[in-house]
């Protein structure tokens, strides 16, 4: 795999940028001179094709050059005095990539073109619809030149290459010809349309729902005698490997495949069978591949997802599709939209083509605040008066991160952030003639996330029995306590670790707290909206958060010690689920997680092993689902292997471990990351 240097392509980018910014400074207004400088960008970047490529699209990794560096850093200088900075959420959503394939991208110039020209542009309401219009034909128009580039390039290419690769570089010359400009006639040239508008983005889009946007093409190629099953493979193979040339470490980036169409029909295909193969031939931590199952799913699917966790690929993650379903339904989705979400990044859900969704965002340290609560209202008088306290703190919290959100988005509705390119496979955009920034999506929740829930309820367990119920401390006295990290009470922390109840292990007490605490956390959303009134819809997963959050979080009541993770998404904490995986998923499934399509995530950790193994990760895949839980994601390795691959990383670059949403390798994790997953709990088989 090509790892991307921080000084690299994102360098490279970055210079082109600064450099289209100060070349377009006759643009009118701030947004048009945003598409200029993408569109600079996009026609000066260098085309990079790789050996044995069939699918082309590829960041240029070569080393930066000393006048790169210097001009960087000149121009690095120029950007920050005079580039409107833009805060916020960009990418995490698939485009409409059926529309993509369907018209190509002359299709979307020419939509475009249309509806700017019956513009009335006497009436004032009508100019920021024009400069939208503008800015997706100047990023449109500069796309299209930028595949005939690489065409023209491959073509050259040609003519030094061996007869075989010859073939295949003018095979793909033919191909950029056509897409993504025009409609795709092929499987091959689907998939090629697809990548490549989406390389010339930045971040990480989605693509949906490929199983279902490609199988007419794929059936169409395979009936014409165009394809074989195994040219697919390879084709897929060859489009999976680019995302981890496409995206740095720490990316979230992927598609789902199962499920149900927009009609409520069962989609398992051929394709639904060969992109969930590609996880074994290519083993990256991207594309996420989630993997929707309901109660029509074919059990031989489910076996294939339960082998590929067993030997360790990390992939697919296992989502719940009627909850999911469900959930939106809820939130007033039409059930045709709410057959066709997606997992966002890592599991926030959101509709495919149609969303503008800030996900991730603002995200909560439930623990941050009960030190706080802890440290100001010692003199409660109960455990009940105690959490009234904490929900009008949490309220009050919630509410002002909106307000800094909000002030984001206004100031993107009014200068733009990003590329329009994806406000033009984005429904209502184009019709509305608002981009994504201004709220032109059908759907633009804005979804808050808790950190360290399972430490929320254990801290509430131990703050009881030792405050209010048995009195052996005051809050104050607890309080100090944390702050010093349990250094004089070392009798005291292990009882709490090793006596007190902690959620995880299906007992009634935490479970039951659970259940209150996810309703107040969902309770404390109501009635929040964001810039475009949309509804704040909350989420319980953590990706890295847990861990950055936790170094700079003081010791907590449930025992965890100061600046040490959190616990991971809306797992029990670390090491505390000691009845066995049964016993976890039954407490990880106790409370209702459909008001949480913001994401949630859950965690297990089985040690390697054979049939038993399986069988028991199959087992705990259905419960699980009929008992609602939305997702649940898996690693299966040896603690042994983990503490290998710390003292002698080199032996280890491909172990792939589950995060707090995500995959991603475990070498490459930072020391705290690393430790965090080494801590995790390990059920046997």
């Amino acid at each position: 795999m090509s790892e991307l240097p921080s000084h690299g392509w994102g360098l490279r980018r970055g210079l082109l940028q600064c450099e289209g910014w100060i070349a377009s400074g006759d643009q009118p207004t701030t947004r048009l001179r945003r598409a200029a400088s993408l569109a600079y960008r996009m026609e000066h970047e260098p085309v990079v094709i790789n050996d044995h490529e069939l699918i082309v699209g590829c960041p240029d990794l070569s080393n930066v050059t000393e006048d790169e560096q210097r001009r960087s850093e000149e121009m690095g200088q120029r950007a920050r005095a005079c580039i409107p900075p833009s805060r916020g959420v960009y990418d995490h959503m698939a485009l409409d990539y059926e529309k993509l394939i369907r018209v190509g991208v002359d299709g979307l110039i020419a939509e475009v073109d249309q509806r700017r020209r019956s513009l009335d542009a006497q009436l004032p309401e009508n100019t920021a619809r024009d400069e939208f219009y503008c800015g997706c034909l100047t990023e449109l128009i500069a796309l299209a030149r930028t595949a005939r580039r690489y065409s023209e390039h491959a073509r050259a290419m040609a003519a030094d290459a061996s007869a075989e690769r010859a073939g295949e570089l003018l095979e793909i010359a033919d191909i950029l010809t056509k897409v993504p400009a025009r409609p795709a006639r092929t499987f091959r040239e689907a998939l090629q349309s697809i990548h490549f508008y989406t390389f010339m983005l930045r971040g990480d889009y989605q693509m949906g729902r490929p199983d279902q946007v490609l199988i007419g093409l794929y059936r169409a190629d395979i009936a014409g005698g165009r394809l074989t099953p195994d040219n697919a493979m390879e084709l897929i193979d060859c489009f999976c490997l680019l995302y981890s040339s496409c995206h740095p470490k720490g990316s979230a980036v992927g598609f789902m495949i199962g499920g149900r169409d927009g009609e409520g029909n069962a989609v398992c295909n051929e394709l639904t069978y060969l992109f969930l193969q590609s996880i074994a031939h290519t083993r990256m931590a991207y594309p996420g591949i989630g993997l929707c199952v309901h109660g029509e799913t074919p059990d031989d699917i489910l076996e294939s997802a339960v082998e590929m966790l067993a030997r360790g690929y990390s992939h697919p993650a296992i989502f719940n599709d009627d909850a999911i379903t469900q959930g939106l339904l809820e939130l007033g989705v039409p059930e045709c939209d709410a057959h066709n979400y997606v997992h966002s990044s890592c599991v926030e859900i959101t509709l495919c083509g149609q969303s503008g969704c800030w996900v991730f965002n603002p995200t909560i340290n439930t623990m941050e605040l009960f030190l706080g609560v802890m440290k100001d209202h010692g003199e409660c008088e109960g455990v009940g008066e105690f959490l009234e306290i904490y929900e009008r703190e949490l309220r009050g919290r919630i509410v002002s991160e909106m307000r800094t959100q909000k002030m984001w988005q206004l100031e993107r509705s009014r200068n733009g952030g990003d590329s329009l390119l994806p406000s033009c496979l984005v429904n209502d955009c184009l019709p509305s003639g608002k981009g994504i920034d201004e709220g032109g999506a059908n759907y633009n929740f804005i979804m808050p996330t808790f950190l360290g829930t399972a430490n929320l309820v254990d801290s509430i367990i131990a703050t009881k029995i030792l405050v209010f119920d048995r009195q052996e401390l005051t809050m104050a006295e607890f309080y100090q306590i944390l702050m010093d990290d349990f250094e004089n009470s070392r009798a005291l922390h292990q009882r709490i670790v090793n006596s007190f109840p902690h959620f995880g292990n299906n007992e009634p007490e935490t479970d039951t707290l659970m259940r209150e605490i996810s309703a107040m956390l969902a309770r404390s959303c109501e009635g929040i909206v964001n810039l475009f009134g949309a509804r704040a819809v909350p989420g319980m997963y953590s990706y890295l958060k847990h861990v950055t959050e936790g170094e700079k979080t003081p010791a907590t009541p449930d025992g965890r010690r100061a600046y040490t993770a959190l616990a991971a998404a809306s797992s029990p904490a670390q090491g505390q689920e000691v009845n066995g995986p049964t016993a976890a998923i039954l407490s990880s499934t106790c409370w209702n997680q459909l008001p949480f399509m913001g994401g949630v995530a859950t965690n297990l950790k089985f040690h390697p092993g054979g049939a038993e193994t399986r069988k028991s990760m199959k087992a705990v895949i259905k419960t699980l689902l009929a008992r609602g839980g939305l997702q649940l994601q898996i690693n299966c390795v040896s603690e042994e292997t983990l503490r290998d691959a710390r003292r002698n990383p080199d032996r280890h670059r491909d172990l792939l471990v589950r995060i707090g949403g995500y995959s991603d390798y475990f070498t490459s994790l930072p020391p705290k990351m690393q430790d965090e997953i080494v801590e995790r709990t390990a059920h046997l088989s």
